[in-house]
């Protein structure tokens, strides 16, 4: 990088927080996926509040030198490699924390973890109810930035339906607030769709290709301390999906719902089963855990009572063996994430949402697509909102072996097409969805002019979402 750049850098952030050393750059060249190639970036710089931030992307922005903003990490899908030539901004040193009891609200900044979050709210007897599966590194901003979820959001949702407002960065280095908190005499975060058109939802979901988020402003609720935990066996996956939506029909609290296929349940016990203490038991075809949460005692039994009732009436029975429901939820933290390095291979994930009533489609997909690569994998997932389910199959391969990760590369790209023609839609807009998405040209040239007016030298994670890259 132009030695001139580096030294406006230091006039910023000082020099101990600017580097060109190799094993830093190293450091950022990669993420928690193990499916992309490290890339090592010019330099990383480690800003302390907004207006630092603010004053880098200037500085990009003038000299179109490409960004990568970045605090946990924890990306599965290339969210956070850099560019070969380009400043990877370090977002962690934004760690204030500003709760807003009346309004049911908190401020987090960018380094804010779901973690250090958690164990803030808990003082209070409060929580943010949704806890992606590597907690205890993704922050509050990252997950907004891909609209996450996790265990919570069967019953909460996505991240973005808790999100009140955001401070942005914009790529010409201007600061923007969002919802109630635009109005600068708020009393705080109180009301996400305020002063027109949802500016807000640009930004969640986005990759960073917009802008950076600085701040983040979720809504909070009184921590449930009543949980019932239970499993429910099933003969044909369409009961067990009529299953899910009567209890939703219901309202029963559902804070965490997975489906496991049988064979796909062996898999996922031979893993953590043991630590979990579940019992050996011949599984049915179909096999529902089901956490129920509430802040009252009577609605939890009023709710888990009913849930036994609905099981029944859709031809299932209860298995009753609670250890696995609360090995999940217990392990929520980290669960999701450490079940996809235990077992020990490599993987391609291809994320998506597809709906309760068609959560046999994906498989319906998945395995003739193995048996078609000749690939290994499995999948998994949880309901992740109102009639949604989040699936995240993983296809395995061997990085010694050339042959073997094409193959997964192949068949990656081959589920993603077939999936979009299920009606599944991306958990986010990665580029393996690039052939799978050709039916929505007018949708991609929309959000493309937008990147255009919004980011006119393409500095702002250029790469992440090739479809709406500029075009030569």
């Amino acid at each position: 990088m132009d030695s001139q750049i580096l030294q406006k850098l230091i006039a910023i952030l000082g020099e101990e927080y600017v580097s060109t050393r190799k094993d830093v750059l190293l450091t950022y060249s990669v993420s928690a996926s193990t499916s992309y190639d490290p890339v090592l970036p010019s330099v990383v710089v480690r800003p302390a509040s907004t207006e630092e931030v603010a004053e880098i992307v200037k500085i990009a922005n003038e000299n179109k030198i490409p960004v990568t903003p970045r605090s946990g990490g924890s990306s599965l899908q290339g969210e956070v490699i850099p560019q070969p030539d380009g400043i990877v901004i370090d977002l962690l040193k934004l760690d204030h924390m500003t709760l807003y009891q009346e309004l049911r609200s908190v401020t987090v900044g960018a380094g804010i973890n779901f973690g250090k979050l958690d164990k803030y709210l808990k003082q209070f007897d409060l929580w943010m109810p949704i806890y992606p599966g590597s907690s205890l590194t993704a922050t509050i901003a990252g997950n907004v930035a891909v609209n996450g979820s996790g265990f919570g959001s069967s019953q909460f949702g996505c991240i973005g339906e808790l999100v009140l407002g955001l401070e942005v960065v914009l790529p010409d280095g201007r600061v923007i607030q969002t919802g109630s908190e635009a109005n600068p005499f708020s009393p705080g975060p109180f009301l996400r769709y305020a002063f027109g058109p949802d500016i807000t939802g640009l930004f969640i979901g986005s990759l960073g290709v917009f802008g950076i988020i600085t701040k983040v402003s979720v809504k909070v609720f009184k921590r449930m301390h009543y949980f019932d935990y239970n499993t429910y066996g099933f003969t044909t996956a369409q009961d067990a999906e009529r299953f899910i939506i009567e209890l939703k029909e219901n309202d029963i609290s559902s804070v965490w719902i997975a489906v496991y296929e049988g064979r796909i349940l062996d898999f996922f016990l031979e893993m953590v089963g043991e630590e979990y203490g579940v019992p050996q038991h011949e599984w049915p075809p179909i096999t529902v855990s089901l956490v129920i949460g509430r802040v009252r005692e009577d609605m939890l039994k009023s709710d888990a009572q009913l849930a036994q009732q609905i099981c029944t009436k859709q031809g299932g029975h209860v298995i009753g063996i609670r250890e696995l429901p609360i090995g999940e939820w217990n392990d929520r933290m980290r669960e999701l994430a450490r079940s996809s390095y235990v077992h020990g291979w490599h993987w391609r994930i291809l994320y998506h949402h597809q709906t309760l009533s068609r959560w046999h489609r994906t498989l319906e997909e998945l395995w003739p697509i193995f048996d078609e690569f000749g690939v290994l994998g499995h999948s998994a997932g949880f309901q992740s909102g109102h009639a949604s389910y989040n699936y995240y199959p993983q296809i395995f391969y061997d990085p010694q072996d050339k042959e073997d990760e094409e193959r997964a590369k192949a068949a990656h790209k081959e589920l993603a097409k077939r999936l979009f023609k299920t009606g599944a839609v991306p958990f986010k807009l990665a580029p393996y969805w690039i052939d799978g998405i050709i039916e929505m040209e007018s949708y991609m040239n929309f959000v493309r002019r937008l990147k255009q007016a919004i980011d006119q030298n393409n500095i702002m994670n250029p790469g992440v979402i090739p479809l709406i890259e500029p075009r030569e």
